[in-house]
């Protein structure tokens, strides 16, 4: 598969013109995808996020307990704050 950006026109009869540099000449099968350059993206209602961050916290909080030890123990920490 080959990308290729280009500008295109789109006649009252909707036929297209435009320009693709880098491909041979003759016939080629095309998707066409049109951008909306112009719209804006929708921002996210921060409600929305806000429930997706707890349901995230939710599904964590049920997660089993694989290590029971603290961090400093898992790091090797001793009791003077040293590496063992």
């Amino acid at each position: 598969m080959i990308t290729i950006k280009t500008r295109i026109r789109i006649a009252p009869d909707g036929t297209l013109s435009g320009r693709a540099s880098g491909l041979p000449r003759g016939d080629h099968d095309a998707e066409i995808v049109l951008l909306d350059v112009d719209a804006k993206e929708a921002k996210a209602d921060p409600a929305d996020l806000l429930d997706r961050v707890r349901a995230i916290q939710a599904e964590i909080a049920r997660l089993p307990v694989l290590d029971a030890r603290s961090p400093d123990e898992i790091l090797g920490y001793d009791e003077h704050g040293h590496f063992d």
